[in-house]
């Protein structure tokens, strides 16, 4: 699979920059991201691979994402993100949308891009 991004930012940059970043002294115009994200990712679907099928893709082992799915009333996304922030700092924006890429999950990426993150993504 090729994965290109234009614009926006660097497919190098790491999620937990990106996404997950909470630095309270610098408001970012991306906080709102991962909520987003979670909205979309937090449902249950037939059709559309959610946020288990992303945490496994990342390579979160199944007992962690049990303990996402019942052990609160945060969101399970949140939660993912979180561990990925500090289990796999190293994951980038361009692994997060070949994955999302992989899951169809089109709304995502259009998502990213719309934010300014991706660009334009061709896969």
């Amino acid at each position: 699979m090729i994965v290109c991004f234009t614009a926006g930012c660097v497919d190098s940059e790491v999620v937990k920059e990106v996404i997950t970043s909470r630095d309270i002294r610098v408001p970012s115009p991306r906080a709102g991201l991962l909520d987003e994200m979670a909205l979309a990712l937090d449902s249950q679907s037939l059709v559309l691979a959610d946020w288990k099928f992303l945490g496994a893709k990342l390579g979160v082992p199944r007992k962690i994402l049990k303990q996402f799915e019942r052990s609160s009333v945060q969101s399970p996304t949140n939660r993912l993100f979180e561990y990925l922030a500090v289990t796999r700092p190293q994951i980038t924006l361009k692994t997060l949308m070949e994955v999302l890429l992989l899951m169809n999950r089109n709304d995502l990426i259009k998502f990213i891009g719309d934010e300014n993150l991706g660009g334009k993504f061709n896969g």
